[in-house]
């Protein structure tokens, strides 16, 4: 058994594992009431306002919303679909301006290819994103997230204000984790900011795209964070109630791992509380003769989560 670097703190344990005993299933009760509340918008799915985090902290003694976040693991993990390995991980971020707890778990898919899984570190890095926040912490079981992780949330200019938090008492900057990153300045790029409109000045050419799907695709294109291929794409999904989720795409430095557009907006089906197979149609925009193609990734995906639905591959100009 190889010792790790990060001793967890003996008095911060104890203090979490007596509040899991004597709140913890009232925190998740309140917690899981919140997020599994119908909303209208999507970009408020899974999460928790500040308000109240404020009040459930206060209410049950708590310290701060980390120490909340930590004791609502469990809600976050029921949302985990892992058909492949069974096992299931749970994060939940703290955002840095607003608040908000925004909860995630990993996602695996069947009939396709392992790289399209999704880790719970990283579904919650997207949901921030999606929403325009940074995270300013976030609070895993054990800090320790994998190498594909620690370089997904590289990826971010704020990367350096993140603390990971877990039930052992750590509070890992992400620096400590990964003292020598592969950052987006190694290649002379800021990373990736999260409110930013990064691509102004996209057009869709001539279409038949209902209205709203078209507005739905350049919204989410506007915000992919595509610096290094120049070839923003955008998904967006329409799920049987007739809901539109989507999401632009999220590159690394490192190419790989790149998160697609479909990877992201299955991530937006899963913070609406609704399952992939309930998508009945799908448009990805890609940017025309661009270096990188997601088509193939987009249909393939797209026919392993939901083989019924209709798939639509539009071009856009970009400038």
């Amino acid at each position: 058994m190889i010792e790790t670097p990060f001793p967890p703190s003996a008095a911060a344990a104890a203090r979490l594992a007596e509040l899991a005993e004597r709140v913890g299933p009232a925190v998740q009760a309140e917690v899981g009431e919140a997020v599994r509340r119908p909303t209208s918008d999507p970009l408020t799915g899974s999460t928790v306002p500040w308000e109240l985090v404020d009040r459930l902290v206060a209410r049950h003694g708590l310290e701060s919303p980390r120490e909340l976040a930590l004791l609502a693991l469990p809600v976050a993990g029921a949302m985990a679909r892992p058909p492949l390995s069974g096992y299931r991980v749970a994060a939940i971020g703290v955002e840095a301006a607003s608040g908000d707890l925004v909860l995630g778990a990993n996602l695996e898919f069947p009939g396709t290819d392992l790289g399209t899984t999704i880790h719970a570190e990283g579904f919650v890095a997207l949901r921030a994103r999606r929403r325009g926040r940074s995270l300013d912490a976030l609070a895993v079981r054990e800090a320790h997230p994998c190498a594909h992780c620690r370089q997904t949330l590289a990826e971010s200019a704020t990367a350096d204000r993140l603390t990971i938090v877990d039930l052992l008492g750590r509070a890992l900057t992400l620096e400590q984790l990964y003292p020598w990153p592969f950052r987006p300045a190694a290649l002379g790029e800021l990373g990736d900011v999260a409110a930013a409109i990064a691509w102004p000045v996209l057009s869709l050419a001539d279409n038949e795209l209902p209205p709203e799907v078209a507005s739905a695709l350049l919204e989410a294109g506007s915000r992919a964070h595509a610096p290094y291929s120049r070839a923003p794409s955008a998904v967006v999904l329409r799920l049987g109630d007739g809901r539109l989720v989507g999401a632009g795409c999220v590159e690394s430095v490192a190419f790989n791992p790149t998160i697609t557009a479909a990877q992201a907006a299955i991530v937006e089906v899963a913070a609406a509380r609704a399952e992939a197979g309930q998508v009945v149609e799908g448009w990805l925009a890609r940017t025309e003769a661009g270096i990188v193609d997601s088509e193939p990734g987009f249909r393939a995906l797209l026919r392993a989560v939901a083989p019924a639905a209709r798939a639509t591959v539009v071009d856009w100009q970009v400038g």
